[in-house]
């Protein structure tokens, strides 16, 4: 859907089929703007929900209404992944998740019932709906000129596991807007625009307030540029500066 009005309408119904028959209901997946809105406007009621992507990082992710408190089981999200790898390596072209995600939508497959495509050593990891692996498994035969063979994974995927790189920053301060500029590697100026714009998350959650200050173990995004974990200050320099250090994705 590309109407938010109409997307948070579709929500808020499943929210309360979810609250109606006492069972867990999930909507397809939803972009990272879809997310916030939702948590911007929420329902009156009091079932909760919660996002889930298929892996921690992942930034589509379902909506997922209830839990195990008040339904008591837990619950079982309809996701399905999926691993793509050529079927040759040695005539094997260099992919890219543009080429993954054209080949996967030109089965005719809606971009909603696609989550994530993780790619590790030249094989495509995808998180989808259970209901379109099998479709997807028996028929993706390609992409782009290689020839391709699909795999459903089951259990823990070890691919699907974080990558982090280690950096230092050198920051004014521990303020929100100072590492942004620092990670993104923009003036303070370019930076502060993307605060304006609903770009800059902390712990899931959109942040225009640019005098917040980071904790150690806050998980900081900026939509286009990527995402970190935030590790505390490391040193400082002989003239104040801040050498903070993070994680990155």
């Amino acid at each position: 859907m590309d109407d938010p009005t109409a997307v948070l309408r579709h929500l808020t119904d499943i929210y309360r089929r979810a609250e109606k028959l006492n069972t867990y209901q999930y909507s397809a997946f939803l972009t990272p703007a879809e997310q916030d809105a939702f948590r911007k406007n929420l329902p009156k009621g009091t079932l909760p929900f919660a996002f889930d992507g298929g892996f921690p990082e992942a930034e589509r992710r379902i909506l997922v209404c209830g839990d195990e408190e008040i339904f008591g089981y837990p619950p079982e999200p309809p996701l399905a992944v999926l691993s793509i790898a050529p079927a040759h390596e040695k005539f094997a072209e260099d992919l890219t998740h543009r080429d993954f995600l054209g080949a996967l939508m030109s089965l005719g497959i809606e971009r909603a019932q696609l989550g994530d495509i993780v790619i590790r050593d030249g094989t495509a990891y995808l998180i989808c709906l259970e209901p379109i692996g099998g479709y997807i498994a028996g028929s993706l035969s390609s992409v782009r000129r290689t020839a391709v063979q699909v795999r459903r994974e089951d259990g823990p995927v070890p691919a699907l596991e974080p990558r982090l790189q280690e950096l230092a920053l050198n920051v004014a301060s521990e303020r929100l807007d100072a590492v942004v500029a620092a990670f993104c590697r923009l003036a303070r100026g370019k930076a502060d625009q993307l605060f304006a714009a609903e770009k800059v998350f902390v712990n899931g959650l959109p942040v225009t307030d640019r005098s917040r200050r980071l904790k150690e173990g806050d998980r900081f995004s900026v939509r286009g540029f990527g995402k970190a974990i935030y590790d505390g200050i490391g040193t400082e320099t002989k003239k104040g500066r801040l050498y903070v250090r993070i994680r990155k994705f």
